[in-house]
């Protein structure tokens, strides 16, 4: 979701493919636009599945991007790094971001040419 003044901008229209991407991973999604959205703020909901209709990334190489959490940092609590403790053990996105966590800055690019 972003605002119409910044798809105005972007050359970005509603349902158009985006990829949004920072220096810690990239996506690809359909952009939603909305009045009810501030200027400068990009809201994404749920994530679908990244191998299912996603097209291929250009900044992947023409790979696939990742999902939605791709973009957000990992914070680590000093916490998950004692030994010893059981509810301190590793899982397959143990130490990956929660809700408030997720705040990031992003680039938002019009994907041009869409390749599944």
């Amino acid at each position: 979701w972003m605002s119409e003044v910044d798809a105005e901008k972007l050359g970005i229209q509603d349902n158009d493919w985006v990829e949004v991407h920072n220096d810690h991973g990239v996506y690809c999604t359909r952009a939603v636009v909305s009045a009810r959205i501030p200027r400068g703020v990009c809201i994404v909901y749920h994530v679908p599945e990244r191998t299912v209709g996603i097209p291929k990334s250009k900044l992947r190489g023409g790979r696939r991007g990742g999902g939605h959490n791709s973009v957000t940092r990992i914070h680590l609590k000093p916490n998950y790094l004692s030994g010893g403790y059981g509810q301190f053990s590793y899982h397959f996105n143990y130490w990956g971001p929660i809700a408030p966590q997720r705040d990031t800055h992003v680039i938002v690019k019009r994907m041009d040419k869409v390749v599944f």
